[in-house]
């Protein structure tokens, strides 16, 4: 009814009066999601469960049904079809995130098993691993003789992200490790690693990221996106861990909740939050 009354009185459908009165980014985006989510025409509110659609094609065939005149609200077709392509984006992300999730660490893939690897060689260039099931990998934060049974819970999720941080930021990713063998407040770096990948899981699938990818492009949001978000989290995670000068490792599973309440909650009330430090502006992204 609400809907109704403000079109009869402004003379705009509720998808014309968002993109005129919101600014670019998560604050358009997700007012133009729920008004797809609540629409009473099948074809618009089908949108929002769609992963790959022409946004341009969608968005001059919303134009028709909504009687939009392009000649007058001549922005209107772009500014949707930026929505359009970032709430889609968000849906296939989630599927890409969730597929590798659930692929499980195989020592009998040479694929998965070079990306060890190399993890290995990246954070420790100067060391070298003496054999495959060996000790030296609790070095890097590893529990055990293989990294393979670390892995269980966020699949090759956890080893990509650890690999990613390490290829785009090896000055960065090597000086987290570096801390993490600080006598006092020390940590297992790959163990914590995982422990993030699955905090940022978490936030992508609870649609928590959505402000931030909102925010920091008009693109839709790629898999590498996703993992610059785990770089972001891993670093402002070891600087939050050494503020809050833990008495031991045991403090871990405390300060990791108290670190995603703090994160969860900047997500979900700053309007233009963007989750980026300064490292990551140096390098292409």
């Amino acid at each position: 009814m609400w809907k109704w009354f403000l079109r009869k009185v402004t003379g705009k459908c509720e998808l014309l009066r968002i993109t005129l009165q919101e600014p670019r980014g998560a604050a358009r985006t997700k007012a133009v999601e729920r008004s797809l989510r609540l629409s009473n025409v099948t074809y618009i509110k089908q949108l929002q469960e769609e992963e790959d659609v022409d946004a341009m094609s969608v968005s001059k065939e919303i134009m028709l049904i909504k009687g939009i005149v392009p000649e007058v609200h001549t922005l209107f077709k772009t500014d949707l079809k930026l929505c359009i392509r970032q709430i889609c984006g968000y849906r296939r992300l989630k599927g890409e995130v969730e597929q590798m999730r659930i692929t499980k660490y195989s020592s009998e893939d040479p694929e998965h098993e070079f990306n060890l690897m190399k993890l290995w060689t990246l954070l420790m260039p100067n060391t070298t691993l003496k054999s495959r099931i060996t000790r030296q990998w609790t070095e890097i934060g590893f529990q055990g003789d293989d990294p393979k049974t670390d892995f269980r819970g966020m699949g090759m999720l956890g080893l990509n992200q650890l690999l990613y941080f390490s290829i785009k930021y090896p000055d960065v990713s090597q000086s987290l490790l570096h801390q993490s063998h600080h006598p006092k407040f020390g940590f297992s770096y790959a163990i914590v690693g995982i422990n993030l990948t699955s905090i940022c899981y978490e936030a992508l699938t609870k649609g928590i990221l959505r402000s931030h990818f909102y925010n920091v492009s008009d693109e839709r949001p790629l898999l590498q996106d996703f993992h610059e978000v785990y770089c972001y989290v891993f670093y402002t995670f070891v600087k939050f861990w050494f503020s809050e000068e833990p008495k031991d490792i045991m403090e871990f599973g405390r300060l990791r909740d108290k670190y995603k309440r703090k994160l969860f909650s900047r997500l979900k009330s700053e309007p233009r939050v963007v989750l980026v430090q300064d490292f990551q502006k140096k390098v292409d992204v």
